[in-house]
């Protein structure tokens, strides 16, 4: 990088400014009960790169596995938890994050058709 940075050392310190950005932002969990236990989802600011992949993919278990840990997420399967559970509590995540439901699946391929 070039330029002054916000460190004023010439190389911009992205640990410090996320850092400053989280103490600035004070993104709150998204707190969850199913079956009487408690569960939280890390503030949307806070997911990890793993847990956007699988929603993009549409893949909901691997989701809640990168945003729940391994335990919680371990705990919250044993329960039962159906796919249209998942998509309510996706649905719900996304709205107080601001985004609106979130992507529970991936659509199918249109094939491209040609003119004949």
């Amino acid at each position: 990088m070039t330029g002054a940075a916000a460190n004023g050392s010439g190389v911009f310190d992205l640990d410090a400014a996320v850092e400053a950005a989280k103490d600035e932002a004070a993104a709150q969990p998204f707190a969850f009960t199913w079956h009487g236990e408690q569960y939280t989802v890390p503030a949307a600011t806070e997911w990890p790169l793993e847990a956007l992949t699988a929603m993009s993919e549409g893949n909901l278990p691997m989701a809640m596995g990168a945003l729940l840990g391994a335990d919680a997420y371990a705990r919250i399967v044993q329960t039962g938890i159906t796919v249209g559970a998942l998509n309510t509590l996706f649905d719900a995540i996304g709205k107080k994050a601001g985004m609106g439901g979130l992507p529970n699946s991936r659509g199918s391929a249109q094939l491209a058709s040609t003119r004949t």
